[in-house]
């Protein structure tokens, strides 16, 4: 059934784009896509708290009603979805039908505004306390001043200062800001071409976006973004993976095949995971055997079984790229979707592998971990944490994983596409769900700590 991870998040129903919409109509068509079909809203919106829940539904799409511009809706909508706390719940740009819409009319669309700042209120913003503030980038060549500036839609925006690009004027509003509540943020990114990108930001060491830290503070955690292997000692392999995706399934697998003389014979690994936002199960198969000492106990998945899944289902059977061995099963489990419309269907069963011999080396295994992993990072977690040779040193994960699978739909008229989760993990009818929780590390390691030096600390106490 791994098969249906790769293939779902492909499959949706065709891109129509051309109706006239008004705001109020956009959220209309999104929220009674979202009520149908997202496998976690009867876990979010539940008799306890549905009043608030419609409450907070009717004051969005009163608000619809006052949106100027495609800028303003598309915000506010993100902003409805956040209500139910999933990150595997999202929008993205529909690249396709933007590349075909007039540049005139993305223009009017999505206005990029400009603000003035004068000398005067520079001031103020470089001895800002809270959000606001002044930006600054090692690698990019302008500033970026946060200020307060409210309307019904936002709270702040981040203004271009200090600007020596030729594609990036001072004046333009890169940024827009809305307050969720003490330490947390939506943010609304604008770019060159007039579109636009929605996320949930929670600020912290003074790192507004990535890249953009508030002058005067201190960084915390470093990304490390390359792909690398290296001894640290006699004993100890360092292997940092910052991603799961299927186009960095050579890459893994070459790195590992290149360390295949290490770690049949070296006593300790540092897998380091942390910032990796997930992919493919497919792509960590070759660190699986590395870890294994026991029996992986996995907690299988529901389907919600609405019409429109059911139809994405039908379309992709019928799609001539579907592998021809494996229509047989998913017709049979299309007919149990047929059979309990509306009902979370069982489609992949809990499952005990057993199928990898435990190897000699390596011996001990940590792995950091942060709230950088998610999704299918997640879920080699899941199973790594099984493994007597494993520990988990750092912070916790996310938690994007229990809602999976994801459809995509398209809004009426503007050029993005909502990625809605269709299964529903098991793990959360046996208290075992991760979302809004992430997964804990057996050790906890603060900011100004050195992870590395800690793992080896960690590994040398275990030899010991």
């Amino acid at each position: 059934m791994k098969l249906l991870l790769a293939i779902l998040a492909l499959s949706g129903l065709p891109a129509i784009l051309q109706a006239k919409c008004t705001c109020k109509q956009e959220f209309s068509k999104v929220r009674t896509h979202i009520e149908k079909n997202y496998s976690g809203f009867t876990d979010k919106v539940t008799p306890t708290n549905i009043s608030r829940y419609r409450s907070f539904t009717a004051q969005k799409e009163q608000l619809a009603g006052q949106a100027r511009n495609k800028t303003q809706c598309f915000f506010l909508i993100n902003q409805w979805l956040n209500y139910f706390d999933d990150k595997h719940l999202y929008t993205s740009s529909n690249t396709e039908v933007i590349q075909k819409r007039d540049k005139k009319q993305m223009e009017s669309d999505f206005p990029n505004d400009t603000f003035a700042i004068s000398a005067g209120m520079m001031d103020k913003i470089r001895n800002a306390s809270g959000i606001e503030g002044l930006y600054e980038s090692e690698d990019q060549d302008f500033d970026i001043a946060v200020l307060k500036n409210k309307d019904p839609f936002r709270d702040y925006i981040g203004v271009v200062v200090h600007s020596e690009n030729s594609t990036i004027s001072n004046g333009k509003i890169l940024i827009e800001l809305k307050q969720k509540d003490a330490n947390n943020y939506f943010l609304l990114a604008h770019s060159s071409n007039h579109v636009i990108s929605f996320a949930a930001i929670q600020p912290k060491d003074g790192e507004l976006i990535q890249g953009f830290r508030k002058k005067g503070s201190k960084a915390g955690q470093i990304r490390n973004n390359r792909f690398e292997a290296r001894q640290l000692n006699s004993e100890t392999l360092y292997i940092n993976i910052p991603g799961f995706s299927w186009e960095q399934k050579p890459l893994i697998d070459s790195l590992f095949a290149s360390q295949k003389e290490y770690l049949t014979r070296t006593a300790n690994l540092i897998l380091d995971l942390r910032f990796n936002g997930g992919g493919s199960d497919e792509v960590y198969s070759i660190i699986s055997p590395l870890l294994y000492t026991q029996p992986i106990i996995t907690t299988g998945v529901d389907i919600l079984a609405s019409d429109d899944n059911i139809q994405s289902w039908e379309a992709l059977l019928s799609n001539p790229d579907f592998p021809a061995e494996s229509k047989g099963e998913y017709q049979v489990l299309l007919g149990k979707m047929k059979q309990n419309k509306g009902k979370n269907v069982k489609i992949v069963e809990d499952y005990v592998d057993s199928s990898f011999t435990p190897l000699p080396f390596p011996q001990k295994v940590v792995i950091l971990i942060n709230q950088g992993c998610a999704s299918t990072t997640e879920q080699f977690l899941l199973e790594a944490r099984q493994s007597r040779k494993v520990t988990l040193m750092g912070q916790n994960t996310s938690g994007t994983l229990d809602y999976s699978n994801l459809r995509e739909f398209d809004f009426c008229e503007m050029p993005y596409t909502v990625w809605t989760p269709t299964t529903r993990s098991r793990r959360i009818d046996i208290g075992q769900g991760i979302d809004g929780i992430g997964i804990k590390p057996l050790i906890f390691l603060t900011d100004t700590q050195d992870w590395i030096q800690e793992a080896l600390n960690v590994l040398s106490a275990k030899n010991k």
